[in-house]
């Protein structure tokens, strides 16, 4: 079979976010799949003898999605959030505009292509997508992170001014993040643990997200015990690799995801999971995660569960988590891709 993946997202800001890591991944693993021509191409205009055009994207509120299409075509969703809070996303008359065109646009789409079960569920609630329309396929960690051997840690944490004890986050300050209650957890935990924050986002800006980041500092008092580090490149995977590996602790504490990379990423680098029980965070983190409540105060006592085991209980549960990450890799996530492909031919 042919088929056109639409590669826009690795020339534009999305290149270096979770778009864009899913739109390289996935293309790379679907090349190496028996039966498929691969074509990359940033712009579709009526293409000849191609079987599938897939959009590896979807934009709410700008027209991503042509209405006329020449091919078979498949798109991929991976949440619809902005939906679910839509009081903290703002929508002006252009995106009301553009969302009317996405959903007319998707009515003739051959299939839609989401990561969990939960943004499954929430497409078709919020898009109006018959469920079975829609196919889960999901994703996996960066498969170039690896966790650093002790004997290399102590240099990389001097090298990068990592703290001695610290929890981590890694990603975007959007709403539904729900950063403020992580940093308020501080409060709740011994004054030695730290919180490292890494994504490009984490500084200075007059948006909301970033007042109510500030606000919560000022609040909780413990300026002196946030670190953000803006400045760390999301495919700079040694140094990516050396702070997951060296952290106590990955906290994931949204208020939804529509999958969650960034915990399947901590485990593959050996470092124990919190993670907030809703939306796909269920899904990704399984048994191998230990689930609070989104509030400060449960986030607090679940890190500090993971803080206070011991060297031999701390071992068999990230040697667990490995194990289950593993199940997770990009070539499952091309052939579950191609499945759906061959399913609408």
């Amino acid at each position: 079979m042919k088929v056109l993946i639409n590669v826009q997202p690795l020339s534009s800001g999305h290149a270096i976010r979770g778009v864009g890591m899913y739109t390289r991944f996935l293309s790379e693993a679907l090349e190496k799949q028996p039966g498929i021509e691969l074509y990359r191409s940033s712009l579709v205009q009526r293409p000849k003898k191609i079987d599938i055009v897939h959009y590896p994207f979807f934009d709410l509120f700008f027209p991503t999605l042509p209405l006329a299409k020449f091919s078979k075509t498949i798109v991929t969703i991976h949440d619809v959030i902005p939906l679910l809070f839509p009081k903290e996303y703002p929508v002006g008359k252009r995106g009301w505009l553009a969302f009317a065109h996405q959903k007319l646009a998707l009515k003739t789409v051959a299939k839609v292509i989401t990561d969990s079960q939960a943004s499954q569920q929430d497409i078709a609630t919020h898009l109006g997508v018959p469920l079975g329309k829609i196919a889960v396929v999901p994703l996996a960690a960066n498969p170039f992170l690896q966790p650093l051997p002790a004997s290399k840690l102590k240099t990389a944490k001097r090298k990068l001014k990592l703290p001695e004890k610290y929890i981590l986050y890694v990603g975007d300050i959007n709403y539904n993040k729900n950063i403020p209650q992580l940093i308020k957890a501080l409060k709740y935990l011994p004054e030695n643990i730290k919180l490292v924050c890494v994504g490009k986002h984490f500084f200075p800006q007059d948006i909301p997200e970033w007042q109510a980041i500030e606000a919560q500092i000022a609040l909780s008092n413990v300026a002196k015990r946030v670190l953000f580090k803006p400045d760390i490149l999301s495919d700079d995977y040694q140094t990516l690799s050396a702070i997951y590996s060296a952290a106590a602790v990955y906290v994931q504490p949204s208020l939804s995801e529509g999958f969650g990379l960034p915990v399947l990423e901590a485990m593959r680098c050996k470092t124990p999971v919190v993670a907030t029980g809703n939306s796909s965070l269920l899904e990704v983190g399984g048994k191998v995660t230990l689930f609070a409540e989104a509030t400060a105060e449960a986030l607090a006592e679940n890190i500090e569960m993971i803080l206070n085991l011991t060297q031999a209980k701390r071992r068999a549960w990230v040697k667990k988590a490995a194990d289950w990450e593993q199940q997770f890799t990009w070539e499952k996530t091309a052939e579950e891709t191609m499945r759906v492909y061959q399913s609408i031919l």
